[in-house]
């Protein structure tokens, strides 16, 4: 009866996935073999996103309709020990989440992912109810035993790497029912090893959503402390004192390290007077180095044939060991030599060896112990069969939009592949914190202090757009709402008295306001002599309904291309976007409550990727936003600061003057040696 039940619910959830087999017609290979290289990245993301909603398809389903229990098979190792019953539904459920979590991060939309995506996130809202319902059969044990910290931690890191999809829109009874899940793992002792990092997890989870703030910085601090001190260098850190030859730096250590230390960077303000920030708030780069070198070592590993070595506790997890590798392509913080589409061939290379292998998978679509197919054997006592959904963790890098290079890029070889092919060998050295120091040398070509006076300004910039006065929405510039004053350009926008008609460009809205834009004279293009840019700027913004300031780049030829730096409209979200074509946008929102108040400084920095690509980094008070890959490279492009009105932001704009400042507005370039 649970095959046929299972089986009904698995053709359901096929007819989601049809858009994705028609892409992986021309992937599929024998199950005892791999493709050298990826087809290319459409292809590859289909086939990370069936095969991520197969893997956890049958936890999901089962949880979210109160069965899991029911439907779950236990499979224990031949050693097993630890009432295995009372703990595998919690690591199946928490563990899958944490791989999860951030494909689900990136929400609903109308692309046949983004419909599928919506199924999950739905099913996984229902999960997390039933899972911290005390009422429910599938209601968890988050006390019994030791193990519960450990997957109550991976829960709790799920949350975190999705707080929209995952935590907003939960009722208020379930959101406190969780709060009391996590809090009541404090009374199991963790392990004097990676497990300290599980109570440091849960507290992190606890201070990011609990609005009493009742997380136990203590423990948060404990965990964070010891790992320091356990750091052996070259990016690899103790399990506890000690070194192990294992995957338990990407399984559990460098992930969670960041996990919590993103945590406690959002939280900044609140812990501005916290006696560790300086360690792990403004320090954190020092552990993004660490991670992004451990990173580096593990896209080394990986074998022209997507193998990988066999050493460790543990390996039952299967590709949950790449788990670091996959988080920081997520960060987008890879290595500088190495290039993101590689990765993506690498991940593809052992996730389709392993999850293809006969005996991977039951009759009824659940996970077997084993490493490559079914080898009970290999488990340890202390693993069955949910504590092999941590595998889910190796498709972190699904969280990326499609317009990056992790996605975009052609596809390349990685270094295993590059190495054994008769290709270039790349160099690989050990890591030491002031050699991974660059400081580039920077040519100014618009200066931070253009806003010093009229006889500055009309040196680098010019008034209004580079076409004119009108734009897309109900403000026209004017010369007189252009006002340099202490170093800093304020762009001021007031209600017409009397019509001035419609705007002269597309949508043609009837002109409301009077407001300034300005341009800079340089044209901003990446191209093979200047192949980096970086353009950057201080600006308080306003953000009430109908305002729409904007820090951007356009084509000086045609439209696209677009990037925006900054853009809000009409409310405190900012929209950095990336426009390849009208249809094809990505963008990445930040929100500010305080743009108008504060001083807030937005920057992009391209680089030439070839004689056709080029990334866009986008930052917010330094802190990286995201990273996009573009067509831009040889195409000049238009720098302007403008104050529009209504349109995108809302039909109807404030009555009262509205004003947008910026100081310290540069362009800079790196000229090729």
């Amino acid at each position: 009866m649970l095959q046929v039940l299972y089986r009904t619910t698995y053709i359901s959830h096929t007819k989601y996935l049809s858009y994705f087999a028609v892409l992986l017609l021309s992937a599929i290979v024998n199950a005892q073999q791999v493709s050298s290289i990826d087809s290319n990245g459409a292809e590859a993301r289909a086939y990370f996103v069936s095969t991520l909603t197969k893997i956890a398809h049958p936890v999901l389903n089962a949880l979210s309709n109160n069965r899991l229990k029911l439907d779950m098979p236990v499979e224990t190792a031949p050693n097993a020990y630890g009432d295995r019953d009372k703990v595998t539904y919690l690591e199946a459920f928490g563990r899958t989440l944490s791989g999860m979590a951030p494909w689900l991060e990136l929400g609903a939309d109308a692309t046949e992912e983004g419909k599928l995506r919506e199924q999950y996130i739905q099913m996984a809202l229902k999960c997390i109810d039933n899972a911290t319902n005390p009422q429910a059969a599938d209601y968890m044990n988050f006390t019994n035993g030791g193990q519960p910290l450990v997957d109550a931690a991976f829960f709790a890191e799920a949350l975190i790497r999705a707080p929209r999809q995952l935590w907003d829109p939960l009722e208020p009874r379930v959101k406190q029912n969780v709060l009391t899940a996590l809090k009541s793992t404090r009374s199991i002792s963790p392990a004097y090893m990676n497990w300290l990092l599980f109570t440091g997890m849960i507290e992190a989870a606890i201070l990011k959503f609990d609005a009493a703030g009742q997380a136990d910085m203590v423990r948060l601090e404990y965990a964070l402390n010891k790992h320091n001190e356990w750091y052996l260098g070259d990016g690899v850190y103790g399990d506890g004192a000690d070194f192990h030859y294992d995957y338990y730096n990407s399984f559990v250590i460098q992930p969670m390290i960041l996990d919590i230390l993103l945590v406690l960077k959002d939280k900044k303000q609140a812990l501005k007077g916290w006696r560790y920030k300086s360690d792990y708030i403004d320090g954190y780069s020092k552990f993004l180095e660490r991670s992004r070198r451990y990173a580096g070592i593990q896209e080394r590993l990986i074998s022209p044939e997507g193998t990988y070595p066999a050493v460790g506790r543990s390996l039952a997890y299967r590709v949950g060991a790449f788990q670091a590798l996959s988080q920081m392509a997520l960060l987008q913080e890879l290595p500088q030599d190495v290039n993101p589409a590689q990765v993506r061939c690498a991940l593809y290379a052992i996730i389709k060896k392993q999850m293809e292998a006969p005996g991977t998978f039951d009759a009824n679509g659940w996970l077997t112990l084993g490493f490559y197919g079914h080898q009970p054997e290999i488990a340890e006592g202390y693993i069955s069969t949910g504590s092999l959904y941590l595998c889910t963790t190796a498709f972190l890098a699904l969280g990326l939009p499609q317009q990056t290079a992790f996605w975009a890029a052609p596809s390349v070889p990685y270094t295993q592949q590059q190495i054994w092919g008769d290709k270039k060998a790349p160099i690989d050295h050990a890591f030491y914190p002031d050699n991974a120091k660059h400081n580039p040398v920077w040519q100014t070509v618009t200066d931070s202090t253009s806003f010093g006076s009229d006889k500055l300004f009309k040196k680098q910039w010019n008034n209004f757009y580079p076409w004119g006065t009108d734009h897309n929405g109900s403000a026209r510039m004017y010369k007189s709402q252009i006002i340099l004053k202490d170093n800093v350009l304020q762009l001021k926008a007031t209600k017409v008295k009397k019509a001035e008609g419609k705007s002269k460009l597309d949508p043609h809205l009837d002109i409301k306001y009077q407001s300034g834009a300005v341009h800079a004279k340089h044209q901003v293009t990446v191209s093979n002599e200047y192949p980096v840019y970086k353009i950057s700027g201080e600006f308080k913004a306003p953000t009430a309904a109908g305002t729409w300031p904007a820090f951007w780049l356009t084509a000086v030829n045609g439209w696209p291309p677009e990037t925006d730096i900054l853009e809000f409209k009409g409310d405190a979200t900012n929209w950095q976007n990336t426009f390849i074509t009208p249809q094809n946008c990505t963008t990445i929102k930040t929100t500010l409550d305080d743009a108008l108040e504060q001083w807030h400084t937005y920057t992009a920095i391209l680089k030439r990727i070839d004689d056709e690509h080029t990334s866009i980094t986008y930052y917010i008070d330094d802190e990286k936003k995201g990273e996009h890959y573009t067509n831009f490279t040889n195409k000049p492009l238009w720098l302007i600061i403008n104050l529009q009105m209504e349109g995108s932001s809302g039909e109807k704009g404030p009555d009262a003057e509205t004003n947008f400042y910026a100081k310290n507005v540069s362009i800079k370039r790196i000229k090729a040696q």
